[in-house]
């Protein structure tokens, strides 16, 4: 799918490889290396070298443009890591100012915009207790677009509130918050963290021990090693997903300012629907739960706009038609079945239809109903008639 957005792509080698030498020596320096050789380790230097970044500039950066005049635009970001979202930013944006907890990767994500020749952007580390308070004091003059890419879903319920609050009055008139990449709590099966179905809905006291089952081996491990005590924080920070309850307790009805749902073409290409979507999809409109649409997906992917909103609201796709309920095979074959016996059924009237048979099962049913009481009255009714009949005559 064609975006526009085609030239701000990382693909030259010379680059990536500066990008991700870069990474090793800051974000990745404090990694076990054996846990960087293996295929997860690689994936991990791959997808924070240009496998983010690239997304951003395929699926995020048109999406937001349906919202915002993105070359006019003064985005903040808070949770920026290592850098690969606020570089795509970058790219279009007048400025970017990206804000992190984590010294090592706000390191990498300089190196990052040093090697892409990216001038406008500010990077900062700051202490969790002072971020959303620093974040006010440097932006006096507000935002036009305020971005959490994958970041709500490692905070406590409270740091999520206060994110949402700071960043909705960070806003300008006509802003954006912006929330990619997100878990939706909701869904059955745990793709984030632990990789098993309804692990996200255990409580602290059951997700510790149970995390021992989890067939991903550093989260299994990391949880086997923390005590009790300190286990629900640890399941918080590696992240067990979001809903639209957060949202509403922070905001209220946020019906009027949802303008990007994640079923734009842009976030379907890069978050097709699956079956258990489509499940939870048609259990909020056949129930008729007070669900948006947008968290019926098992990726959160939704743009809230502070401003006036009925055109755009108006002009939202609609969710894709249901597909999986069904599959082709299936279909196939029920189609197959009805053909069938469609065929059947006409070989069957035009067998009835024959005068033989017409006449056997006429014989039948006049057999049949000579042995009905009902038969019997009715001939006894008729011979008296015929006897009174006889009688009058005479």
């Amino acid at each position: 799918m064609a975006t526009g957005f085609e030239a701000y792509r990382m693909e030259d080698p010379t680059l990536l490889a500066g990008v991700k030498e870069a990474l090793l020596q800051s974000y990745f320096a404090d990694f076990d290396p054996g846990f960087l050789k293996t295929p997860a380790g690689q994936s991990d230097i791959a997808d924070h070298v240009d496998g983010r970044y690239n997304r951003c500039v395929d699926h995020v950066l048109p999406w937001l443009a349906r919202y915002a005049q993105l070359g006019k635009a003064d985005i903040v970001e808070l949770g920026c890591g290592t850098g690969s979202s606020t570089a795509a930013f970058a790219q279009v944006a007048r400025h970017v100012t990206g804000y992190d907890i984590h010294a090592p990767s706000v390191r990498a994500a300089e190196s990052r915009m040093k090697a892409l020749g990216l001038r406008n952007v500010a990077m900062s580390v700051v202490e969790p207790a002072r971020l959303l308070e620093t974040l006010k004091q440097e932006n006096p003059n507000g935002a036009d677009v305020f971005v959490l890419y994958a970041v709500l879903e490692h905070q406590t319920p409270a740091e999520r509130l206060e994110t949402l609050r700071t960043g909705w009055e960070l806003l300008r008139p006509g802003g954006l918050l912006v929330v990619v990449d997100t878990p939706n709590r909701l869904v059955y099966f745990d793709a984030h963290t632990s990789l098993m179905p309804f692990f996200h809905f255990l409580p602290p006291e059951l997700g510790w021990p149970y995390a021992s089952r989890s067939p991903r081996e550093n989260f299994r491990e990391a949880m086997a090693q923390v005590s009790a005590e300190d286990a629900p924080m640890l399941l918080t920070r590696w992240g067990l997903g979001v809903s639209h309850h957060e949202l509403e307790l922070a905001l209220g009805d946020i019906d009027s300012v949802l303008v990007g749902t994640g079923f734009e073409p842009e976030v379907l290409d890069m978050f097709p629907v699956t079956l258990d979507e489509e499940l939870l999809r048609l259990y909020v409109e056949k129930s008729g739960a007070r669900v948006p649409l947008a968290f019926t997906r098992n990726t959160l992917n939704f743009v809230l706009r502070k401003g006036d909103n009925a055109d755009l609201i108006a002009r939202q796709p609609p969710p894709p038609p249901v597909r999986y309920l069904v599959d082709e095979t299936s279909h196939a074959a029920q189609a197959q079945r009805i053909h069938a016996l469609e065929q059947r059924v006409r070989e069957l009237e035009a067998h009835i239809a024959t005068p033989p048979l017409r006449h056997q099962l006429a014989d039948k049913l006049n057999g049949a109903l000579k042995q009905t009481a009902l038969h019997r009255q009715a001939r006894k009714l008729v011979e008296w008639s015929v006897d009174r009949v006889k009688r009058g005559a005479r």
